[in-house]
C-alpha cells in the first residue's frame, strides 16, 4: 500500500495542470460546464491489481483523472474537437467513445487518454499517465446513482459484477438516457422506450428497486447526524420505507459486524429488507467524487418515478 500511495501521489501535480486546461476550455464551450478532478481511491487500485494478474501500476490509465460534465451533447462533441485540433506536449494514446458503443454495464462518455511529458524523457512526471472524461450531465446523473448504488449495496456494478437486477436496471435506464440523446442503446437492451419501461416495471415490482434506491438517499443525512461514527448498521425496509441507522466507533468495528451478522440471519431469504454496513471513509469518498451528490441522485430517481409511477412524484424517506 504505500508503493501505490507514492505512485498514486506523484500523478497530483501534473493532474492538476491538465485540470486547469479542462477547466478553461470546458468554460470556453459553455459557461454550464463542471469540471473536477481526482485520483483513484486506493482501494480501487488495490482491487484492480488483483483482479489480473499482469496488471502493473505504470499500466492504469485512470489513476489521475479529469471530468468534464456538459450540458448537452453538442457541447460534449464541441470539447472533445477542441482537444483534437489543440496541441499538447503530452502524447495522446487514444479515445474510447463509450457514448456511441455503451459499455454493456451502461457506461457513456468520451475518454481521452495521455502520456505526461510526450517524448521529453527529461520531464520529471516522464510517462505517468491521465485520462479525461467527458459526458453529458445526463450521463452523469446515471453515473452517480451506480457509484451510490456501489457504496451501500457493496456490489461493483460498475465492473458489472454484483445483483442481476440491479445491473439490468441500470442497464436500462442508461439506454433510456440514451434514446433521449439519440444514441445507441446499450448492448442486450431493447431499442424501443416502451419495452425499457415495461422492463423497468417489472424489475421493480419484483425487488423494490425505486424504494430501496430512495432509502439509501435518505440514509446520508441519518449518517452525518452520528459524527462520532466510523462504522454504521443500516436497516432498510423498501416496502414500508422504513430506515434506521446505529453508528458504532472506530474500536467498535467487531461490534458493528458483530450486529451486521445477526441481523442479516434474522431476515427470511425472501423478504425485500436489506441491511447494509457502511463506513464513514466510504461515504466520504462518495462526496468527493460526486460533489453534487443530492442534486444528481434526486434528479436520477425523478427519472425513475415517472416510469414506475407516472401519476406520483414519488416521497423520500
Amino acid at each position: 500500500m504505500p508503493i501505490i500511495e507514492n505512485w498514486r501521489a506523484a500523478h497530483s501535480h501534473p493532474l492538476n495542470s491538465f485540470y486547469v486546461t479542462l477547466q478553461r476550455r470546458a468554460k470556453k464551450v459553455s459557461r454550464l460546464s463542471n469540471t473536477v478532478q481526482r485520483i483513484k481511491r486506493l482501494e480501487s487500485i488495490s482491487a484492480k491489481l488483483s483482479a489480473k494478474d499482469s496488471m502493473k501500476l505504470s499500466q492504469m490509465q485512470d489513476i489521475a483523472g479529469c471530468r468534464a460534465i456538459m450540458p448537452t451533447l453538442g457541447t460534449v462533441g464541441r470539447l472533445v474537437e477542441l482537444y483534437r485540433i489543440s496541441r499538447t506536449v503530452h502524447r495522446f494514446n487514444g479515445v474510447k467513445d463509450y457514448i456511441l458503443e455503451p459499455k454493456d454495464t451502461g457506461y457513456r462518455g468520451i475518454h481521452l487518454k495521455y502520456s505526461v511529458g510526450g517524448d521529453n524523457p527529461d520531464n520529471p512526471y516522464y510517462g505517468l499517465k491521465v485520462e479525461l472524461q467527458i459526458r453529458t450531465q445526463l450521463q452523469h446523473q446515471w453515473a452517480t446513482a451506480v457509484e451510490a448504488a456501489e457504496t451501500f449495496t457493496g456490489q461493483a456494478l460498475k465492473s458489472n459484477m454484483g445483483q442481476q437486477a440491479w445491473l439490468r436496471f441500470f442497464a436500462l435506464m442508461s439506454s433510456i438516457f440514451a434514446l433521449r440523446e439519440g444514441q445507441p442503446t446499450v448492448p442486450g437492451t431493447p431499442s424501443n422506450q416502451e419495452d425499457l419501461f415495461n422492463e423497468i416495471v417489472e424489475l421493480d415490482r419484483a425487488n423494490h428497486i425505486e424504494a430501496t434506491f430512495s432509502g439509501y438517499q435518505a440514509i446520508l443525512p441519518k449518517v452525518e447526524r452520528r459524527r462520532n461514527s466510523k462504522y454504521f448498521v443500516v436497516r432498510l425496509d423498501p416496502v414500508a420505507r422504513r430506515v434506521s441507522v446505529r453508528g458504532f466507533s472506530g474500536s467498535e468495528s467487531t461490534e458493528a459486524n458483530r450486529l451486521y451478522t445477526a441481523l442479516e440471519n434474522e431476515i427470511p431469504t425472501d423478504s425485500p429488507t436489506r441491511i447494509v454496513l457502511v463506513s464513514a471513509s466510504s461515504i466520504s469518498a462518495l462526496r468527493r467524487a460526486y460533489p453534487n451528490y443530492f442534486l444528481d441522485t434526486t434528479t436520477f430517481l425523478q427519472e425513475v418515478v415517472k416510469i414506475i409511477r407516472p401519476d406520483r412524484q414519488g416521497a423520500l424517506f
